[in-house]
């Protein structure tokens, strides 16, 4: 699995909502290795806990990298997502999916309509509860921000 390369640690603010959801995310499973967010207008960017301090770091990915693409939720959706008009799609019907590498798993789902959030966990952690969790947190979090996004 390729981890998301960085561009230099950013600071953390665990108030900012970046922050904020990447505190949450990692509060869910001691499992989660790195959580990345691909938000429309942003940076991607990722978070991941240091092994020898245990603090959390956040970056951006360099050279524009494409960390989660958004073509594979659209294929897991089914053909009507793939029609563009997004009229007939309906996007609160896939809950997450789950890519399985030798070394680690990979859930991710949807975070509003131009957003994606992706969590990798290490092997032999239920994805499928965990998957679970992370969509209900979704839900709350973007209940509580603002339509802008997660500056």
């Amino acid at each position: 699995m390729i981890s998301p390369a960085n561009s230099g640690v950013i600071e953390f603010n665990g108030k900012m909502p970046f922050g904020r959801l990447v505190q949450l995310v990692f509060s869910l499973d001691s499992t989660i290795q790195w959580v990345v967010l691909e938000e429309a207008g942003h940076e991607p960017r990722w978070a991941w806990r240091d092994p020898e301090t245990r603090d959390l770091r956040v970056a951006t990915t360099t050279d524009s990298a494409l960390l989660i693409d958004p073509l594979m939720l659209m294929l897991a959706e089914g053909p009507e997502a793939m029609t563009g008009d997004g009229g007939s799609a309906d996007f609160h019907q896939l809950r997450f999916i789950v890519l399985h590498y030798v070394d680690a798993v990979q859930i991710v789902a949807r975070l509003g309509r131009y957003s994606h959030i992706g969590v990798a966990i290490n092997p032999g952690t239920d994805a499928g509860v965990l998957g679970a969790k992370l969509i209900e947190l979704l839900d709350q979090f973007t209940r509580q921000q603002a339509p802008a996004g997660i500056n």
